[in-house]
Protein backbone atom coordinates (compact mmCIF):
# COMPACT_ATOMS: atom_id res chain seq x y z
CA UNK A 1 0.00 0.00 0.00
CA UNK A 2 1.41 3.41 -0.88
CA UNK A 3 1.48 5.76 2.16
CA UNK A 4 -1.12 8.54 1.98
CA UNK A 5 0.12 10.82 4.23
CA UNK A 6 1.88 13.73 3.70
CA UNK A 7 1.16 17.16 1.34
CA UNK A 8 0.09 17.22 -2.10
CA UNK A 9 0.40 20.56 -4.71
CA UNK A 10 -1.85 21.12 -7.19
CA UNK A 11 -0.55 21.17 -10.81
CA UNK A 12 -3.91 21.03 -12.79
CA UNK A 13 -7.32 20.57 -12.91
CA UNK A 14 -9.44 18.89 -16.00
CA UNK A 15 -13.17 19.64 -16.11
CA UNK A 16 -12.70 21.36 -12.52
CA UNK A 17 -15.28 24.78 -13.85
CA UNK A 18 -17.55 22.33 -15.57
CA UNK A 19 -18.09 20.09 -12.16
CA UNK A 20 -18.71 23.05 -10.22
CA UNK A 21 -21.58 24.61 -11.81
CA UNK A 22 -23.14 21.30 -11.38
CA UNK A 23 -22.98 20.97 -7.89
CA UNK A 24 -24.14 24.87 -8.23
CA UNK A 25 -20.96 27.10 -7.57
CA UNK A 26 -21.64 30.13 -8.30
CA UNK A 27 -19.68 32.32 -11.34
CA UNK A 28 -17.45 34.65 -8.97
CA UNK A 29 -16.46 31.98 -6.14
CA UNK A 30 -16.14 29.39 -8.85
CA UNK A 31 -13.43 31.59 -10.89
CA UNK A 32 -11.35 32.47 -7.83
CA UNK A 33 -11.55 28.58 -7.32
CA UNK A 34 -10.18 27.36 -10.18
CA UNK A 35 -7.62 29.53 -10.47
CA UNK A 36 -5.74 28.77 -7.10
CA UNK A 37 -3.35 26.23 -6.71
CA UNK A 38 -4.34 24.22 -2.80
CA UNK A 39 -2.32 22.17 -1.19
CA UNK A 40 -3.69 19.41 -0.06
CA UNK A 41 -2.68 17.45 3.43
CA UNK A 42 -3.36 13.71 4.68
CA UNK A 43 -2.84 13.22 8.41
CA UNK A 44 -3.56 9.71 10.44
CA UNK A 45 -3.75 9.49 13.58
CA UNK A 46 -4.33 5.86 14.73
CA UNK A 47 -7.89 4.71 13.40
CA UNK A 48 -8.57 8.71 12.63
CA UNK A 49 -7.91 10.63 9.56
CA UNK A 50 -7.49 14.36 8.35
CA UNK A 51 -7.70 15.52 4.88
CA UNK A 52 -7.11 19.29 4.60
CA UNK A 53 -7.39 21.19 1.72
CA UNK A 54 -6.36 25.05 1.71
CA UNK A 55 -8.00 26.87 -1.06
CA UNK A 56 -7.90 30.95 -1.79
CA UNK A 57 -11.37 30.99 -0.04
CA UNK A 58 -11.80 28.62 2.60
CA UNK A 59 -10.09 26.13 3.88
CA UNK A 60 -12.06 22.52 3.76
CA UNK A 61 -11.28 20.03 6.52
CA UNK A 62 -12.56 16.13 6.74
CA UNK A 63 -11.70 14.59 10.33
CA UNK A 64 -13.16 10.79 10.22
CA UNK A 65 -12.78 7.65 10.76
CA UNK A 66 -13.63 4.80 8.03
CA UNK A 67 -17.46 4.23 7.27
CA UNK A 68 -18.54 7.29 9.67
CA UNK A 69 -20.97 9.76 8.61
CA UNK A 70 -19.77 12.94 9.13
CA UNK A 71 -21.02 16.63 8.49
CA UNK A 72 -19.44 19.57 6.65
CA UNK A 73 -20.60 22.99 5.17
CA UNK A 74 -20.48 23.34 1.32
CA UNK A 75 -21.21 26.42 -0.63
CA UNK A 76 -24.82 25.07 -0.95
CA UNK A 77 -25.07 24.17 2.44
CA UNK A 78 -24.97 21.17 5.01
CA UNK A 79 -23.60 18.07 3.40
CA UNK A 80 -23.13 14.27 5.03
CA UNK A 81 -20.22 12.51 4.42
CA UNK A 82 -18.42 9.19 4.06
CA UNK A 83 -14.82 7.44 3.83
CA UNK A 84 -13.55 4.26 2.96
CA UNK A 85 -10.12 3.49 2.40
CA UNK A 86 -9.73 0.45 -0.47
CA UNK A 87 -6.32 -0.28 -1.51
CA UNK A 88 -4.97 2.96 -2.75
CA UNK A 89 -7.90 5.21 -2.69
CA UNK A 90 -9.60 7.20 -0.26
CA UNK A 91 -13.58 7.16 -0.91
CA UNK A 92 -15.78 9.99 -0.39
CA UNK A 93 -19.31 9.93 -0.70
CA UNK A 94 -21.09 13.37 -0.25
CA UNK A 95 -24.37 14.11 -0.19
CA UNK A 96 -26.36 17.43 -0.08
CA UNK A 97 -29.86 18.40 -0.52
CA UNK A 98 -29.11 19.36 -4.31
CA UNK A 99 -26.72 16.75 -5.25
CA UNK A 100 -24.29 13.63 -4.43
CA UNK A 101 -21.06 13.65 -5.36
CA UNK A 102 -18.89 10.72 -5.41
CA UNK A 103 -14.94 11.50 -4.70
CA UNK A 104 -11.96 9.08 -5.62
CA UNK A 105 -8.55 9.88 -4.18
CA UNK A 106 -6.05 7.79 -5.63
CA UNK A 107 -2.51 8.13 -4.07
CA UNK A 108 1.12 7.01 -6.21
CA UNK A 109 4.02 7.59 -4.82
CA UNK A 110 4.71 11.09 -6.02
CA UNK A 111 1.62 12.11 -6.35
CA UNK A 112 -2.63 12.39 -6.03
CA UNK A 113 -5.27 12.07 -8.65
CA UNK A 114 -8.69 13.40 -7.44
CA UNK A 115 -11.58 12.17 -9.53
CA UNK A 116 -14.69 13.95 -8.39
CA UNK A 117 -18.12 12.89 -10.03
CA UNK A 118 -21.48 14.98 -9.75
CA UNK A 119 -23.77 11.82 -9.67
CA UNK A 120 -27.41 13.62 -10.86
CA UNK A 121 -25.13 14.50 -13.83
CA UNK A 122 -22.93 12.55 -14.28
CA UNK A 123 -20.20 15.32 -14.78
CA UNK A 124 -16.08 14.05 -13.71
CA UNK A 125 -13.15 16.34 -13.03
CA UNK A 126 -9.92 14.73 -12.43
CA UNK A 127 -7.51 17.08 -10.04
CA UNK A 128 -3.81 16.01 -10.34
CA UNK A 129 -1.52 16.86 -7.20
CA UNK A 130 2.35 16.47 -6.90
CA UNK A 131 4.03 15.22 -3.48
CA UNK A 132 5.78 18.19 -1.45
Amino acid sequence: MVQFEGKYQHERSDNFDEFLKAIGVPMIPRKMVTSSNPVVEVVREGDRWTIRMNTLIRTIEYNFTPGEVISSETMGGLAQNVFTIENDCIRQTQRSDTYTTEVIREFFDDSLVMTLTHVESGIVCHRYFRRI
